[in-house]
């Protein structure tokens, strides 16, 4: 009786094994289509530094700038490459483990998508020295493991958000070098662990 038992143990936890392979691997091809989705859109889609970035089932196989964990995307670090695009076609939903999005000095414009909201793992969303325009959007205030927030040197205007104040896990926070206006939100207060950095 305890060999049956020993074998199907062995049996379920081969099949669990295969199942969870699977899916990471499925899951490592959405999210890899999903980047050279994005990519296409770029004005600079033969840049040297994304030349890695090619049609491949695996989202983690070698690609600058992607990190993962687990087979999921949980980084993405594409700063300082010389990237002139926007966000508006990156595939926030595609991405649900990411936790490191850096951009930074790079030539993205235009807005920043609602959808950012969508990457609730998010810990470090670092977007600054770029050209991007717009209000800073009100779902920032839902990424509540957010630890990083660097927007600065940007063009963003309208007034800085009262929901930044409510990111418990803040801990850097730069808006500076952009046309916010207004007065600061009392809110931001509550950030007795964020040191601005600018």
């Amino acid at each position: 009786m305890m060999m049956v038992s020993n074998k199907i143990f062995l049996l379920l936890l081969q099949f669990f094994t295969l199942l969870y392979l699977f899916a990471n691997t499925f899951a490592s091809t959405e999210e890899a289509t999903a980047l050279l989705k994005w990519k296409s859109t770029f004005k600079n889609q033969n840049n040297s530094l994304l030349a890695s970035w090619k049609p491949s089932f695996d989202a983690c196989s070698g690609r600058y700038g992607v990190i993962c964990f687990n087979g999921r995307v949980n980084r993405l670090n594409i700063n300082n490459s010389r990237v002139i695009g926007t966000l508006y076609d990156f595939p926030f939903s595609s991405l649900p483990f990411l936790e490191y999005f850096k951009l930074s000095m790079n030539n993205f414009y235009g807005t920043i998508p609602p959808e950012i909201g969508n990457l609730t793992n998010l810990i470090c969303l670092d977007l600054h020295a770029n050209q991007i325009s717009g209000t800073i959007p009100s779902q920032i205030g839902s990424l509540v493991k957010l630890q990083i927030l660097h927007i600065f040197d940007n063009h963003l205007n309208g007034p800085i958000l009262e929901e930044i104040g409510y990111l418990r896990s803040l801990t850097k926070l730069s808006l500076g070098e952009n046309f916010l206006n207004g007065s600061i939100p009392a809110s931001l207060g509550n950030l007795y662990n964020s040191l601005p950095n600018s």
